[in-house]
């Protein structure tokens, strides 16, 4: 009997790797598959349900009503922003020196932290209480940043070295991407209603609870392969983390095309936390000047999005990554060309009237059909395109970064991200007010350009390879029963 279940178990984890693209999965691929497939959408349902109001509620409650508040809101985004600076390079050694998901369930229980102090805090709560929760959440952000990853891509490495080509891989990626979407999409929604029916307070309980239970899943699922850690059965000294965190720091200059790639993609997604941060609400709100238009758009434009994050991975099977990503990255999201006719857009369509019609339901207000429109085909052009260039660029890169210092270099891009953004967001929230989008989005461009420019370059160079693969046997004796379903 037991037997029987074990092969049907196998047989179930197999179908489900196939579904993600993966042919002819090893078994440990199969449940490596299977345990993103289950953490992937409870993540992003756990944390995309207050996503609409959550600095909606921050902002009223620091200042009586929104707009107050919004200055307050910018203190604590640079809190959390520079806790994610001095932390995420160190956490991410700390990934690789003792297994990513320490960090991650570390990760976990500081969210649960931020959302359950969230839900108690009231307009008379004194300021340093707002800072605690930003820093908790600066803190999560910055030990799971690039964690995931990184146990997914050194584990994948060992399970499946017979896709050579690592397009099974890019398959893979886009239709997690697709889950993701499709997860964070459906959840708005009923997060909004049961904001409503129950209240806001109550939504951050239940993420609190949620993240805790996710911490602890984490802490039994996330397990490395035989072969990931030449030195996993001896305990981590100090002395090797301390090595660690100058290997990676060296990693940048081993070879030209390191050098280029990882530079160019920092200087182009130097604008990225200024779009998210500054810009993206700011423009929605310009065009469809409601909480309900904005709901609205949001669904209408991440529900396409998860359509072409997972054709990406199928299609990009058909593309060399030396050839278009370059081509990729000027006409991603947040790139060259998405910049250039946002510019276009906003020169050419002035915002509604407060008086302007709506249209029932959607709220959207009639005289701005027609640039919310364009915007849309923006928005789901250029996120198709970025996914293409996220994904060729990953198949690249799981050959080039060693495993030993992998979850390093996914936090320490971030980190230089992250630095390089600070001036652009001072200098964007100064033009903003005073000039308006499009000379805010024509400085984007060219920044995004330059960074394109680099990654041009980068891939002018031989490509490095560094570790042989290494076939897995089993996995650790803690995991060969476990079961995930």
């Amino acid at each position: 009997m037991d037997c029987t279940e074990s092969i049907e178990e196998t047989k179930s984890s197999s179908r489900i790797a196939s579904i993600f693209g993966l042919q002819n999965p090893t078994e440990e691929a199969a449940r490596l598959v299977k345990i993103l497939a289950i953490l992937f959408p409870s993540f992003a349902i756990s944390f995309q349900i207050s996503t609409t109001f959550y600095m909606i509620f921050i902002a009223e409650t620091l200042g009586g009503d929104y707009i107050t508040g919004l200055t307050m809101v910018g203190v604590l985004v640079v809190v959390s922003l520079v806790t994610q600076i001095i932390f995420d390079y160190p956490t991410g050694a700390l990934g690789d020196w003792i297994g990513q998901r320490y960090v991650i369930a570390s990760a976990l229980f500081c969210y649960s932290i931020a959302f359950w102090i969230t839900s108690q805090v009231t307009p008379t709560t004194p300021f340093p209480v707002f800072v605690t929760i930003y820093f908790l959440m600066g803190f999560g952000s910055a030990q799971e940043s690039g964690a995931f990853q990184a146990w997914f891509d050194n584990n994948y490495k060992i399970a499946m070295p017979h896709d050579e080509d690592r397009k099974q891989y890019g398959v893979f990626w886009g239709r997690v991407g697709m889950i993701w979407q499709v997860s964070s999409t459906l959840v708005l929604i009923p997060g909004s209603w049961l904001a409503l029916v129950y209240s806001r307070q109550w939504v951050f309980q239940l993420q609190a609870v949620f993240a805790m239970i996710l911490a602890l899943a984490a802490l039994r699922l996330i397990r490395d392969l035989p072969g990931v850690r030449d030195d996993s059965e001896e305990k981590p000294s100090l002395r090797e983390y301390g090595g660690i965190l100058k290997e990676g720091i060296r990693f940048l200059g081993s070879s030209r095309f390191v050098t280029f790639i990882i530079l160019g993609e920092v200087v182009m997604w130097s604008t990225g936390p200024v779009w998210w941060n500054i810009l993206l609400f700011p423009l929605y709100f310009t065009y469809l000047l409601t909480d309900v238009a904005v709901s609205a758009f949001r669904t209408l434009v991440f529900l396409p999005e998860a359509v072409a994050q997972e054709r990406s991975g199928v299609w990009s099977r058909g593309f060399e990554p030396e050839k278009w990503v370059p081509r990729f990255r000027i006409l991603q999201f947040g790139g060259f060309v998405f910049y250039v006719l946002l510019v276009i857009t906003t020169s050419i369509f002035q915002p509604p009237s407060l008086s302007s019609p709506v249209i029932p339901v959607l709220d959207f207000p009639v005289e701005s059909l027609v640039p919310t429109a364009l915007i849309f085909l923006v928005f789901v052009f250029t996120s198709a395109v970025g996914g293409f260039a996220q994904i060729l660029t990953q198949r690249v890169m799981i050959d080039v970064i060693p495993s030993r210092i992998r979850n390093s270099m996914y936090s320490l891009q971030p980190t230089l991200i992250m630095l390089a953004s600070v001036p652009l967001i001072a200098l964007t929230g100064w033009l903003v007010p005073m000039y308006g989008f499009p000379l805010t989005f024509s400085i984007c461009s060219l920044v995004t350009l330059a960074g394109a420019l680099l990654v041009r370059k980068a891939f002018s160079y031989p490509i490095p390879k560094i570790e042989e693969v290494k076939v897995a046997r089993g996995e650790e004796t803690e995991i060969e029963k476990l079961e995930v379903t």
